[in-house]
């Protein structure tokens, strides 16, 4: 979700644009399903309302930038042993960490503060500051994607707020050990087989296992994480940018392609059910998501839309923005709209469903716009990362 690669060409933009669709999925689902906003029962058919396999698609993009971003480093470092490589690469590590530091957190900040102010003057249950607190470390920590697994259901500010961050939590994870786990390795041949033998073992074999003898557990780093090793594995196949067919032929079955995977990653969870019914539904949707991933990666133009570009491109830069402020925002309209301030008498039902929905999408774009230019820009240009 907060992959800081960003290149010129075809290439990268297709990846930026298919973030972007991703985030209009997961924006929809949390307004449908945490946030109430009653609009969008009106607006989508109910085959679209579960946008949670935009997050699978989410991984496996940062995986691949991730281990793209990092591997002609890795490969550099030169050292008999784990223990020398290590000493060896001290230097770019901790640059790596810094630019990680200053991409996510300042956002996450303005996020976490902005939610305890208004939960602060709105919440008329003193219950709330404790799990809130529980969070904010749980977050830091990079265990909050367990606290969502066991609170989701009990404590209103996973889902208030908070709620998003969980996959934070998995990336942080995979941040902090992947860099090492790869100088253990001495070739990319290596590196590159680790990282296929993972994935598939989480995809075929430890995520159906999960699912089957310990429940649905989305929040739980087992159901997540294949896509970031697969993400990874395709990094080590795309040598440069170079090798990356840039005369695509068959553009128009590409993108055809392309726009039905990314629909059935939107609507098989909902058809299928997958939460309750299906016990291999997760794997399903980390193969289409994956198989989407690797369309954008390594065909130019499979997720370039004439009509929808320049939203797509406009989201994909803002992405991680979009992404963090969404429940914050949709909380405060829910809470507006639903008090005294916001006089509906005159409205109906439907009427008032569709403020909900407009106010919420004005709000949300006004204040991505300003968190990206004056929080997450300046903060990571500061860490040396790409504007």
């Amino acid at each position: 979700m907060v992959s800081e690669q960003k290149g010129s060409g075809i290439f990268f933009s297709d990846v930026e644009r298919l973030r972007a669709f991703c985030c209009i999925m997961v924006v929809l689902h949390h307004i449908i399903h945490a946030c109430n906003l009653e609009f969008t029962f009106h607006l989508l058919p109910r085959c679209l309302w579960v946008g949670n396999g935009a997050i699978h698609v989410f991984f496996a993009i940062s995986g691949f930038f991730i281990t793209y971003s990092l591997k002609n480093r890795v490969s550099a470092t030169l050292g008999e042993s784990f223990l020398d490589r290590l000493h060896a690469s001290k230097e770019w590590l901790l640059i790596f960490y810094k630019k990680r530091f200053f991409r996510i957190v300042p956002v996450l900040l303005f996020v976490l503060v902005g939610t305890m102010i208004f939960y602060a003057c709105t919440e008329k249950d003193p219950g709330w500051f404790h799990p809130t607190l529980r969070s904010i470390v749980e977050i830091f920590c990079g265990s909050y994607n367990n606290s969502v697994s066991m609170f989701a259901e009990t404590e209103k500010i996973h889902y208030g707020g908070f709620g998003l961050f969980w996959t934070l939590s998995v990336e942080m994870q995979f941040y902090m050990l992947w860099p090492l786990v790869l100088l253990m390795c001495k070739t990319d041949s290596r590196r590159a087989i680790l990282s296929l033998v993972i994935g598939c073992a989480f995809l075929f074999v430890i995520q159906p296992l999960v699912t089957i003898f310990y429940g649905f557990k989305y929040y739980a780093i087992n159901n997540n994480v294949s896509e970031l090793f697969l993400g990874s594995f395709f990094a080590y196949l795309c040598k440069d940018a170079d090798s990356i067919c840039h005369d695509a032929k068959h553009r128009w079955f590409w993108m055809s392609l392309a726009a039905i995977l990314a629909m059935l990653i939107w609507i098989y969870p909902s058809i299928c059910n997958i939460e309750s019914d299906v016990y291999f539904g997760k794997t399903v949707v980390s193969i289409l998501s994956i198989g989407l991933t690797v369309l954008a990666i390594f065909i130019p133009g499979s997720f370039d839309f004439p009509v929808l570009n320049k939203l797509f491109n406009f989201l994909g830069r803002r992405s991680y923005a979009f992404y963090a402020v969404q429940l914050m925002l949709a909380n405060i309209i829910v809470w507006y709209t639903n008090s005294i301030y916001f006089s509906k008498e005159s409205f109906s039902k439907y009427d008032f469903a569709m403020w909900q929905f407009v106010m919420f999408f004005v709000l949300l774009f006004v204040v991505t716009e300003l968190v990206f230019r004056f929080i997450e820009k300046p903060f990571r240009k500061f860490g040396g990362g790409k504007s």
